[in-house]
């Protein structure tokens, strides 16, 4: 996998980890068996840091070294969602769209179609 940084890959992590067994990511459950900081979560101040960071999540190329849940942010998250109404509802006029919004369409539609020809 290439490396993507930023919002892109925060939506891409999202995208994808909407489709992952959640049940092992419930916060609660994580810290009270002593996981936070194996698995660098973003919520909590970590004193000891790791000196080689090593892949916590990853599922079809896409990969993160801390938590998933806190390495989401709420903007991946309303822009996946506004993804997913805008592909219910009808495509609309996308040159309505701000701009922000227009990019994360085309990167999460590109994410769907390789999401469709992989199987799995």
């Amino acid at each position: 996998m290439r490396f993507v940084g930023g919002r892109k890959k925060k939506l891409i992590v999202a995208f994808h980890f909407q489709f992952a067994d959640r049940a092992g990511w419930e916060c609660a459950d994580c810290r009270k068996k002593g996981l936070e900081e194996r698995r660098r979560c973003g919520f909590i101040r970590i004193e000891s840091q790791p000196i080689g960071r090593r892949v916590v999540w990853g599922r079809k190329g896409v990969a993160v070294d801390s938590c998933p849940i806190s390495y989401v942010t709420a903007e991946s998250s309303i822009l996946l969602q506004e993804f997913q109404a805008w592909k219910l509802f009808g495509h609309g006029d996308v040159f309505s769209l701000p701009a922000r919004t227009v990019e994360a369409v085309c990167i999460l539609e590109n994410q769907l179609r390789m999401e469709r020809t992989s199987g799995e």
